[in-house]
């Protein structure tokens, strides 16, 4: 009796047109993550193998191969050649898998450059920012908006959900009302340690001072108020840590009475090449300028209150209204939640640039940085790297520490030392 030859299908092409698509991409993925687990067991069992030798892997037959048993993505170099219908299989099975993967990779990029498809309106500019309400400049036209509670409630390290340069998207339901919808994606921020209380810092949680700005202007007066320079040292690590330019302006030199005195402190910031601007509204000495910096950009003007911000802003541009008393007529800043410290006005100059003006503020700390990150933004201490004797000199108590020598040398400014050792304790704290 002539014997008949049976055919068998291996189990997998039967049961692959039983699956739709996510049902293979889903047991393609198990698949991956168990062939994981197998793959670390047996490099465990490889290092160690009998009597302490290396033990040598196994060759696989070539043969329908488990689907729970491979990963096309790190194939063991031991494993021999497959078939080409095993081959084309599997490129089937990656190409769905690396589509899902891809969009799911495009889901993330777009949460990050856009909204989502169920956020929809107008695209409008935050020029004032307060506790659920905002005002918006949507071409040209100011609207008081509220702010969605989706928007208020979203889970951020930012306690205010929005701030003064945000981009948003409004829904009219006004004449002269809207309300924000979304956020969108912001490219900078300028953002400080949330304190609700004075000399009390909540971890992990900021606010955003101002958003989506390519210059931060630090504001600081020689007199009335003096000069503070780690207020100047804070801003500086703060610009460079956002990727934000910075630019030192030093107002009301007009009361200079000491030139070495004043020298002296000009010449550590020139030194390190950061760029500064001398400035007097007294005498015009550095109108135009800043008048050149602001053009064609968004530029934040920042510093503590009464060095001038606003005497600046109305020279650069006479007859701007730069009053903020206005904002509280509708409640914009009344109520709980008040900060006056964040609070800042958005404003269209002629030439193109936009500024943002800040209230002074008293104080302004650094978030995120833990102490011994501290010297890796200060550039003359990086230059200094690797030649103190621990490797994790604080560069302060520690003996045969290159930065201290370098201080004692005068090739590393003792102001900005001082400036340095007020932080870290700061951060320690």
């Amino acid at each position: 009796m002539r014997s008949r030859s049976v055919f068998l299908v291996p189990w997998f092409k039967k049961e692959k047109w039983k699956m739709n698509k996510d049902e293979i991409v889903q047991k393609h993925i198990k698949g991956m993550k168990k062939h994981a687990r197998k793959q670390q067991l047996k490099n465990a069992r490889r290092k160690t193998g009998v009597h302490g030798k290396e033990s040598k892997p196994r060759l696989k037959k070539i043969s329908a191969v488990d689907w729970e048993e491979w990963d096309e993505f790190e194939f063991d170099t031991y494993q021999p050649i497959l078939s080409k219908g095993e081959i084309e299989r599997r490129r089937e099975i990656e190409r769905m898998v690396n589509v899902d993967h891809d969009l799911d990779s495009e889901k993330d990029v777009e949460r990050n450059q856009s909204v989502s498809d169920a956020s929809t309106g107008q695209a409008a500019l935050v020029v004032e920012a307060g506790a659920g309400l905002c005002r918006v400049d949507l071409n040209g036209e100011i609207i008081l908006c509220d702010v969605r509670g989706n928007v208020k409630d979203a889970v951020t390290r930012y306690v205010n959900p929005l701030a003064v340069g945000d981009w948003v998207l409004i829904q009219k339901n006004g004449n002269e009302r809207g309300v924000v919808e979304a956020v969108l994606p912001r490219r900078s921020v300028l953002a400080r340690p949330y304190s609700p209380d004075v000399g009390k810092v909540i971890d992990n949680l900021e606010q955003i001072v101002v958003a989506n700005v390519d210059r931060l202007l630090i504001v600081a007066s020689w007199r009335e108020p003096y000069l503070w320079p780690a207020l100047i040292d804070r801003y500086l690590i703060t610009a460079q840590r956002n990727q934000i330019e910075a630019v030192i302006c030093i107002h009301k030199i007009d009361l200079v009475e000491d030139p070495v005195e004043f020298n002296d402190i000009v010449q550590v910031y020139q030194t390190l090449g950061y760029p500064l601007v001398l400035s007097s509204t007294v005498n015009g000495v550095g109108i135009d300028r800043l008048r050149q910096l602001l053009q064609d950009t968004t530029t934040v003007l920042a510093g503590l209150s009464g060095v001038g911000k606003s005497s600046i802003l109305s020279a650069i541009q006479p007859g701007l209204n730069l009053k903020t008393g206005r904002v509280s007529e509708h409640g914009l800043f009344t109520g709980q939640g008040r900060h006056t410290t964040t609070q800042a006005s958005l404003w269209k100059l002629a030439n193109g640039g936009m500024v943002i003006d800040t209230p002074g503020i008293r104080s302004f700390g650094i978030a995120g940085i833990a102490p011994n990150e501290l010297s890796n933004w200060y550039p003359e201490m990086i230059a200094l790297a690797g030649k103190c004797r621990f490797g994790n000199c604080t560069h302060t108590s520690e003996p045969d520490c290159a930065v201290k020598a370098a201080v004692q040398n005068g090739s590393v400014s003792e102001l900005r030392y001082k400036n340095y050792n007020q932080i870290l304790e700061e951060l320690s704290a």
